[in-house]
C-alpha cells in the first residue's frame, strides 16, 4: 500500500518525533548553561528535527543517529571492559565521548531506539523521507 503525502501534510509519527527531538533540544540547551558543552548536542537535535520536519537529508538524519548509537555503545563498553587498554582507556572513552556529544548526546541515544525501527522501508517515517522509493 502506497500512501503519498501533501507538501502541507506531515504523517503524526513524523510530527511527534519532530516535536520530542525539540523539547530534548531544550531540555540539552538548558543543561548549557551548566556545562556549556551541552549547547553542541541542542545543535544537534534541532538539526535533526529540521531534517525530519522538511523531510530531506534521510541519509544524514541516518548517519548522525547511527553514529550517536554506536558512540555510546563503544563508550559504554570501553568504560565497562576496557581494562586491557591501559591508559589509553581514558583517550578511547573521551574520543567516543566527544563523537556522542557531537552527534546529539545521550538523549539522542534514549531516543534512537525508537527512531532506528521507524526508518525501515514501509514505514511512514520511511515514506515521509523517500517518497519515490515508497
Amino acid at each position: 500500500m502506497q500512501v503519498r503525502y501533501r507538501s502541507g501534510s506531515r504523517p503524526a509519527a513524523v510530527k511527534a518525533m519532530v516535536g520530542v527531538l525539540v523539547v530534548s533540544a531544550l531540555v540539552m540547551a538548558a543543561l548549557g548553561w551548566s556545562a556549556s558543552a551541552y549547547y553542541v548536542p541542542a545543535l544537534c537535535l534541532l538539526l535533526q528535527a529540521a531534517l525530519l520536519w522538511s523531510g530531506r537529508g534521510f541519509g544524514l538524519f541516518r548517519s548522525i543517529l547511527l553514529m550517536n548509537l554506536l558512540s555510546g555503545l563503544a563508550l559504554v563498553l570501553v568504560l565497562w571492559l576496557g581494562d586491557g587498554l591501559g591508559s589509553r582507556k581514558l583517550d578511547v572513552s573521551g574520543a567516543m565521548l566527544l563523537v556522542h556529544l557531537l552527534c546529539g548526546g545521550p538523549l539522542m541515544a534514549a531516543w534512537g531506539g525508537l527512531l532506528l525501527p521507524a526508518l525501515r522501508r514501509g514505514t511512514s517515517v520511511f515514506q515521509w523521507f523517500n517518497p519515490r522509493w515508497a
